[in-house]
């Protein structure tokens, strides 16, 4: 059933930071395309995580068949923990730099196309990952993501899965080796190597690869660790696994799947999450299956 014969007015939460502030050129082009469905477009700002969290929820109780989220994979993050378990449907208008979750669920970047699907697209249910009761919609990371994050958030002239890759190379020539605990569904692993990540959607970076084979739906984390080896090896392992080079061809990155990762360290270490860092050690991640229904192409 389409939402324009279950609803006339359709929140929209955003991120008014987004893109330093050029997300508010994408309203005009998002409302217009809403209005000519037959929908009102109800905008309203979040002014933090928390906050989006607390709208989203807000519109569920008041039982509201669709939310839209306006923003990055951030505020994506922030309005699926208030719609998480509810009968809202989470729909998703790209404003963000690197839309890495849209990307899985096959949405378009066009503000327009995407907002046609409130109409046209269909929904779909989805797994989430729960951080220590925070949820997460793409990936759960530590270790050279950490950096990659502060060196791409550095860069103002450089834009879409390239300043990703930027921050990459840059903090690969500043790779610390990090020690881990996992405790992998009561199997318990001692990791020594760079990074560990932990993949619901298994895109990230603008376009780049956590784990190709990760699918948002299955029920189990995508565990993928790169191990200890030489700076040069790294560089040229990790890059060319990250824009689609295949897996055979990268025996320093380990692959597992499970539904329960708890992290240990020695001294806490920064988490990041769908691109921003979230949480520090000790941690541990869970699957959320079928927690989440998302409005996707049809």
């Amino acid at each position: 059933m389409s939402p324009a014969t279950e609803q006339a007015t359709v929140p929209v939460i955003l991120n008014p930071s987004a893109r330093n502030g050029a997300v508010r050129k994408r309203i005009a082009p998002l409302t217009k395309v809403l209005a000519a469905d037959g929908f009102t477009a109800e905008l309203v700002e979040s002014t933090s995580e928390e906050h989006a969290t607390q709208l989203a929820a807000g519109f569920a109780e008041q039982g509201a068949p669709i939310v839209l989220s306006l923003g990055g994979d951030g505020m994506v993050r922030s309005v699926a923990a208030g719609l998480v378990g509810t009968d809202t449907v989470l729909g998703i208008v790209p404003g963000g730099r690197g839309n890495d979750f849209i990307g899985k669920l096959g949405i378009p970047k066009d503000v327009s196309a995407a907002a046609g699907l409130i109409a046209a697209g269909r929904n779909r249910t989805i797994d989430v990952l729960d951080l220590d009761g925070r949820v997460c919609v793409g990936n759960v990371s530590l270790g050279l993501d950490s950096q990659v994050q502060v060196f791409a958030d550095s860069v103002k002239r450089i834009r879409g899965h390239w300043v990703y890759l930027y921050g990459l190379v840059r903090a690969i020539v500043r790779a610390r080796r990090i020690e881990l605990a996992l405790t992998v569904d009561g199997e318990r692993i001692d990791f020594r190597g760079f990074s560990a990540g932990f993949a619901n959607s298994g895109r990230y970076g603008g376009g780049l690869r956590l784990s190709p084979a990760a699918e948002i739906d299955d029920g189990l984390i995508d565990v993928v660790l790169f191990t200890d080896a030489a700076i040069p090896l790294l560089a040229v392992e990790l890059v060319a696994y990250m824009v689609g080079a295949g897996r055979r061809l990268h025996p320093h990155i380990r692959f597992t799947r499970a539904r329960e990762i708890h992290i240990a360290t020695t001294e806490p270490m920064e988490i990041v999450a769908d691109g921003d860092a979230v949480a520090q050690t000790p941690a541990t991640v869970r699957i959320r299956p079928a927690a989440l229904t998302v409005r996707v192409p049809a």
